[in-house]
This record gives structure tokens, C-alpha cells and sequence, in this order.
């Protein structure tokens, strides 16, 4: 029995010239013609992906009622990490600097975990503040425990939010500061200001 050679069919041409020109979701993997594709710097998407990502870029910009809620999350990260900064001195009675980094950190883990998908400059910013705040309340218990320590020794009692306490602190902080205090201040501040940043990512159409 012969076999004779079949004409290939224009579906087979066709087929066959979309393999050629089909590029892989840089997300998915999925084969996408040229035709089809957006793209999100530049490489390539399907259509279920670039709607995905459009959906996902537009989510952070809508911060609506999120706000009290990020900011509470954010004052609690900080307070947690001012809370650790502030043990670790006073049991080890050495101020480890990079821990400041972990105030940062956590306020703006907060903000972020806090704001659910939105992200952006205002809330950057609240995460910076925040960092700073956590930074100051960190100083302050550390202050406090060792004033008090000082005037206990002379059968003075005072507790951590003591009038005097209070009304000195603002005065001792500027000589608390050393050149490398202000260095980690700047680190955690930056460290802040980037967990709940925008993403980079843009969509071509």
C-alpha cells in the first residue's frame, strides 16, 4: 500500500505560524501571541495576568477607610520593637544600634499590613513617623529605667512615667545621641519609608 503526501491545510499554516510568534507570560508561563500580549516592563503577559496586575495596581492607590486602621497597626509595630529595643538595654545594659532598624521595620510592616493592598507616598510617610516615634519611645524607657535605677540609690522611688522623668527627658535626649545613633536613626527612617512603598511596576498597553 502506498502512502501519498498530504498538502499541508491553510489551520495547519496557521497553527503553526502562531507557535511561531507566541511568547511566554512572563508570569505564567503561558503561551501568548504577540497580538495579545501587554506588557509590564517590558515582557510580555497573557490577558489574565495583565488584568490581574491593573487590578493590583489600581488596589493601591485606593486607600479609602484604611487609614486609622494602618496607622494603629503602625503604632503598635513600633511600640512592639521599641518595647524589645528598650529590654535588650536594659538587661544586657549595651545599646545594640542596628536593633533601631527593627523599629523601622515593624512600624512600617504595620502600615502596610495595616492598609491591606494599598500602598503609596502618604502611607510611607506614616511608617517614617512612626519609625521615629517608636525610635523616641525606645529612648525614653531606656532613659527612664536608668534615672530611676540612679535616684533609687538614693531612696528615691519613681516609676517609668514619673513627673520628673518626664519633664527631664526632653532635655537628656540631644546628649542620648551619638554620631552613630543619628546613622541608625537614618537607617531605620529608611527602612520605614520602603516597606509600604508603591510597587515600580508598570503596565504597557
Amino acid at each position: 500500500m502506498h502512502q501519498f503526501p498530504v498538502a499541508p491545510s491553510a489551520t495547519t499554516d496557521a497553527v503553526a505560524s502562531n507557535h511561531a510568534d507566541a511568547r511566554l507570560c512572563s508570569l505564567c508561563s503561558n503561551a501568548v501571541p504577540t497580538h495579545e500580549t501587554r506588557t509590564a516592563e517590558l515582557r510580555p503577559l497573557c490577558t489574565g495576568c495583565a488584568d490581574q496586575l491593573e487590578k493590583d495596581l489600581a488596589a493601591e492607590k485606593n486607600l479609602g477607610s484604611r487609614f486609622p486602621v494602618a496607622l494603629a497597626a503602625g503604632i503598635a509595630g513600633a511600640l512592639v520593637a521599641a518595647g524589645v529595643w528598650a529590654a535588650i538595654v536594659v538587661f544586657t545594659e549595651y545599646e545594640v544600634g542596628y536593633v533601631a532598624v527593627l523599629v523601622g521595620y515593624l512600624a512600617g510592616m504595620g502600615v502596610k499590613l495595616g492598609a491591606g493592598k494599598a500602598r503609596g507616598k502618604s502611607l510611607q510617610i506614616t511608617a517614617a513617623a512612626l519609625g521615629l516615634f517608636g525610635l523616641v519611645v525606645a529612648k525614653y524607657f531606656i532613659f527612664a529605667h536608668f534615672f530611676a535605677a540612679s535616684l533609687a540609690e538614693d531612696g528615691i522611688s519613681a516609676g517609668p512615667f514619673d513627673p520628673t522623668i518626664l519633664a527631664i527627658f526632653p532635655v537628656a535626649l540631644p546628649g542620648m545621641l551619638s554620631p552613630f545613633d543619628l546613622l541608625w536613626v537614618l537607617l531605620a527612617l529608611s527602612t520605614a519609608w520602603k516597606v509600604p512603598a508603591a510597587s515600580k511596576v508598570a503596565l504597557q498597553r
